[in-house]
């Protein structure tokens, strides 16, 4: 029939074509509509932004006041999905808790079999990615057992250790940024030092210091924000001086109601407390370029009491991070003291390093300043030949009297400061002595 009538057929197709031009313009702009409408709202941010250091806060759902946490800036660390949904509306950032590392790897006792490991590590890689909405993930992994167990392991403890490096090395392969939360300092003695430095390569270590806050109190202002920052510094160094970069360490800061937190403090002067371990935790990851800064302990658990001190002890902590995100002054109360200053360390960068008697074994007096605490140094000696450690020191908040058994006549004396892999953490020798044993 269109044969026969070609100017029908021409004049249809015209105005067919003209409806799909308008319709495909129309689409155009409804499209352009649209994407404005999606750029100018704001978009929410599930993974963790770079930040040196990261601030992460255990919000998940035991805590009664977790929307503190859920907010655009934040990053909160949870393992369910309905908190996680509701920190994701409101624009908090999400990492991923994994309340319990021992189901995937077993115990030092009783370590899981290898060959579950990789099961376990695809587990937790998609509830992580679930949880967050994230593709690359930060995972907490609570927690590492033992590891203050110096070498030779037994073979459990071997194969225990064998199966948590397995798991971080698996989650970093499928992009993931495991961070493995440990209550103690590591042994770093023989073999465990390259086990340490072999996790390291795959994920950050993250360092418990819950310090007990009655005697953080009892030590005054000055002279407890001085011990928090000794107490952080050993942590950290406690990787770095063995080869681990400082951006490869964090810091867990504990707020709980028993064992290395409150304590039964009365409320103002925890609160007090709470500021001064913020303080020298945001010093402390400045001055050595952390990876993150954690809390913990503002959960209560099933069977646990709610203590309204806890929230306002958070407001605390928020606030001395930055005063936009909670009002500190007015959750402490009437009493509080709202100064974020510092007592000052001292500005020298050399130590003290002087004759005590020369007499065997020969004492020296080492003095160093407060920045330098938890460094470590060697006492070291020559005649001739090249100098030789004979003595390590460990920095502490004291002067220190130090004893080096050397036989009689003329020696070369010096403290060497071992350098670390840490900013400012260069390494310097003090001026050699001549010291004539009798």
């Amino acid at each position: 029939m269109l044969r026969y009538y070609p100017a029908l057929r021409v004049g249809r197709m015209t105005r067919a074509l003209k409806r799909l031009t308008v319709g495909l313009a129309l689409a155009a702009v409804f499209a352009a509509v649209a994407g404005a409408t999606r750029a100018a709202a704001p978009a929410a941010l599930p993974c963790i932004q770079p930040a040196q250091p990261a601030w992460i806060d255990y919000g998940d759902k035991w805590v009664p006041f977790r929307r503190t946490f859920f907010r655009p800036g934040m990053a909160v660390a949870l393992a369910h999905d309905a908190a996680a949904a509701d920190a994701r509306r409101r624009g908090a950032q999400l990492a991923f808790w994994a309340m319990s590392l021992k189901r995937a790897v077993g115990t030092p006792a009783a370590p899981a079999a290898p060959t579950t490991i990789p099961t376990a590590t695809a587990r937790l890689a998609r509830a992580a990615v679930r949880v967050t909405g994230c593709a690359t993930p930060v995972i907490a992994l609570n927690e590492l057992f033992g590891a203050q167990r110096e070498t030779p392991w037994t073979a459990a403890n071997a194969q225990y250790r064998a199966n948590v490096l397995a798991l971080v090395q698996g989650l970093a392969a499928r992009g993931a940024q495991p961070h493995l939360l440990i209550s103690q300092a590591g042994s770093m003695r023989g073999a465990a030092a390259s086990w340490w430095r072999e996790l390291a390569a795959s994920a950050t270590i993250v360092r418990e210091v819950y310090l007990p806050a009655p005697r953080l109190h009892r030590l005054g202002p000055g002279r407890a924000s001085v011990y928090v920052r000794f107490q952080l510094r050993r942590a950290v160094r406690n990787f770095t001086s063995h080869g681990i970069p400082s951006n490869r360490v964090a810091i867990a800061l504990g707020f709980q109601p028993g064992v290395g937190g409150r304590l039964g403090l009365a409320p103002l002067a925890w609160f007090g407390v709470v500021k001064r371990e913020t303080l020298a935790v945001r010093q402390i990851a400045q001055e050595l370029s952390l990876a993150s800064i954690w809390s913990w302990g503002w959960a209560t658990f099933p069977g646990g009491r709610s203590d309204p001190a806890t929230r306002a002890a958070a407001c605390v902590y928020l606030w001395v991070r930055a005063p936009s995100l909670c009002d500190g002054p007015a959750a402490a109360g009437p009493g509080f003291d709202r100064s974020l200053a510092q007592p000052a360390e001292s500005s020298a960068d050399r130590v003290a390093f002087r004759l005590l008697s020369p007499r065997h074994p020969v004492w020296l007096r080492v003095t160093a300043p407060a920045k330098l605490a938890a460094r470590v140094a060697y006492v070291q000696v020559r005649r001739a030949g090249p100098w030789q450690n004979v003595r390590r020191v460990v920095f502490g908040l004291r002067q220190r009297a130090v004893r080096v058994p050397l036989g009689n006549g003329r020696w070369f004396v010096r403290l060497s400061v071992v350098g670390e892999n840490a900013p400012q953490g260069e390494g310097f020798s003090t001026p050699a002595m001549s010291v004539r044993v009798r």
